[in-house]
């Protein structure tokens, strides 16, 4: 096989302009990059992936994986668990991934903050963009220092980043749609509950998707009301007795963002003697045991592990083998479980 120095000579240029062009790395004159290319395609050159690893091991590449934690964003512990499975393989190649967490309902005091950015240091960030000025403040120094940076879970284009991995929200909410349609035979008349603190790019896909579909395919179904729960299991009480004195007709409850998955069992107290279908989002354990028990008659997930995983996989990619996400969205599978697809399974 062609050796890298020989690409150089025939194109006339440097070893170092033919790793920029493997890499896609640097300023390479556009006619030179053409050049070049054009003699990796003759010579059929794939550059030796045992090479780039070994180079990849000595350069000790560091990530930082930012995320938040707190009761209502369970989802968050997922992304993390598939990030640290994926941090384990990377030993190997000598790959460190640090894990920076902040929790989402308490502020770090501004001297302590000011340290985590004093020390912040990596070869690229995969980060969760909630609106926190912590994180936010993290993406703004990562900026500054031209560190690459992949968003994860959420997307928020005010902000340039190599790719985002997640969920298509609105998608998620067209099938959610789809369930409740399944549910009610076409004609329900439908609540649409989420976490106030959750009010977000999320939430706001899922119901714009979930808007769409009635729209489009099932104009017998209505949507009563949007609500917006504080995080409070007192006020989800009251929350679902107004509900009931309102819309006594309720048919569905569509949970889009909850934090707080008891919601539903007060759903189903409040409404004992009138059974209310309940479509969730995400797949956790409560939720599981929920589906088993009918509480909740389906939900859609996410595969929020493997977002967590392949956000530190697709940086280390790019770190050392120089590849690019092909995509500058890559959407995770959405799944749809109901209580008896949930047997003798674990959480993905």
């Amino acid at each position: 096989m062609i050796t890298i120095q020989q690409i150089a000579d025939l194109a006339g240029v440097s070893r170092r302009t033919v790793d920029r062009v493997l890499k896609n790395r640097g300023d390479v004159k556009s006619e030179t990059r053409d050049k070049i290319e054009q003699i990796l395609k003759e010579y059929d050159y794939h550059p030796s992936v045992a090479a780039q690893g070994l180079a990849a091991w000595k350069k000790k590449f560091k990530i930082v994986f930012c995320s938040v934690r707190g009761t209502v964003c369970p989802i968050h512990e997922e992304t993390r668990a598939g990030a640290y499975e994926k941090a384990e393989e990377l030993k190997g190649f000598g790959v460190t991934v640090e894990f920076l967490t902040f929790e989402r309902d308490q502020r770090v005091p501004e001297r302590e903050m000011g340290h985590i950015l004093e020390e912040f240091s990596c070869d690229a960030l995969a980060v969760v963009p909630v609106h926190m000025p912590e994180v936010e403040m993290v993406i703004e120094t990562a900026k500054s220092m031209e560190i690459p940076i992949l968003f994860y879970n959420l997307d928020d284009e005010r902000f340039d980043r190599l790719c985002y991995i997640g969920c298509n929200y609105q998608q998620s909410g067209r099938v959610a749609a789809g369930l409740a349609a399944l549910c009610t035979g076409d004609k329900g008349n439908i609540s649409i509950y989420s976490s106030r603190v959750l009010n977000s790019y999320s939430y706001q896909g899922r119901v714009d998707g979930f808007e769409k579909e009635l729209a489009d395919h099932y104009p017998q179904m209505k949507i009563l009301e949007k609500v917006m729960l504080e995080d409070d299991q007192e006020e989800y009480y009251h929350a679902i007795e107004r509900t009931k004195e309102q819309f006594p007709q309720l048919d569905l409850v569509y949970l889009v963002n909850p934090g707080d998955y008891h919601i539903c069992e007060v759903v189903g107290n409040v409404f004992e003697q009138h059974k209310i279908r309940i479509i969730t989002n995400d797949l956790l354990e409560i939720q599981m045991d929920m589906l088993r028990r009918g509480t909740i008659s389906a939900t859609i997930s996410q595969e929020a592990r493997r977002q967590g995983s392949l956000a530190v996989e697709t940086l280390f990619n790019y770190l050392a083998y120089g590849k690019k996400p092909e995509q500058r969205y890559i959407y995770t599978d959405l799944s749809i479980y109901i209580g008896q697809s949930t047997y003798s399974m674990e959480i993905i």
